[in-house]
């Protein structure tokens, strides 16, 4: 299971605990600079991480573990878990609120609202950042997530590299095309479940991932949740259709 922005392994816990009940062993890898706690500074080397920095270091962590597990990812960990599919991993793709790629439309209001502060800094692709609690609020935590689960999972955030989100927002400008996926060398099962009310990585950006698996990706919108798929309220939810999923590829 792999976390998106400005988390760590441990969001994992609920959707953790429900499969570790039901027999699966789970790994919770925690991004490269991002095992510090949410009162550190930023590591030096944060700011200018790449999304292919990522994705290496889950490589070699999964092949350590298992390299046919299934392979789950929020947020931008839904478009890393993608990356590393079309690397050969895993047995089953589970993406959950995915991050967009390279090629997609990268200007809808909910994303542009979300980071325009930190993309009008200067030189921000090479500085760490991190959502301010209006902006998680508004962008994360909407669509009925509870003040307090929202206030809690805010304070354990830790900062993310400007990097990455240069590559996700404006890959077109990025020469390594690091959000780039290569969808024709994926031949796993495949699941994008998103929820209609997010605004962060928006339901558009889900409905073209599906659209570039040609015909090989189930699709699932939940119409009353936002992007926080993988807490209260919405995680039992997302939890039963993904075992649905594992059981049946349904």
């Amino acid at each position: 299971m792999v976390h998106g922005m400005w988390s760590r392994g441990n969001c994992w816990d609920r959707l953790r605990a429900y499969f570790e009940e039901r027999g699966h062993r789970v790994l919770t890898p925690t991004l490269p600079w991002h095992d510090i706690s949410a009162a550190s500074p930023p590591p030096a080397k944060l700011g200018c991480a790449s999304l292919i920095d990522y994705t290496d270091a889950l490589e070699k962590e999964i092949i350590a573990f298992d390299r046919d597990a299934i392979l789950i990812g929020h947020s931008m960990g839904g478009l890393l878990v993608q990356k590393l599919a079309a690397r050969g991993l895993g047995s089953k793709l589970i993406c959950l609120s995915p991050a967009p790629s390279s090629g997609m439309f990268p200007f809808y209001w909910g994303p542009t609202r979300s980071f325009l502060k930190t993309t009008l800094r200067p030189g921000f692709w090479k500085k760490p950042h991190k959502a301010s609690w209006e902006q998680a609020r508004w962008s994360v935590f909407n669509a009925g997530v509870p003040l307090e689960e929202a206030r809690a999972v805010y304070a354990d955030y830790v900062w993310e590299s400007g990097r990455a989100l240069f590559e996700l927002a404006l890959w077109y400008l990025d020469g390594d095309q690091a959000a780039c996926v290569n969808r024709d060398r994926i031949r796993i099962p495949v699941l994008v479940a998103v929820g209609a009310q997010d605004r962060i990585t928006p339901k558009e950006w889900a409905r073209s991932a599906v659209r570039r698996f040609e015909g090989r990706a189930r699709y699932v919108e939940f119409p009353d949740y936002g992007h926080w798929l993988i807490g209260e309220p919405a995680w039992p939810h997302v939890a039963k259709r993904i075992e649905r999923f594992l059981e049946t590829g349904l």
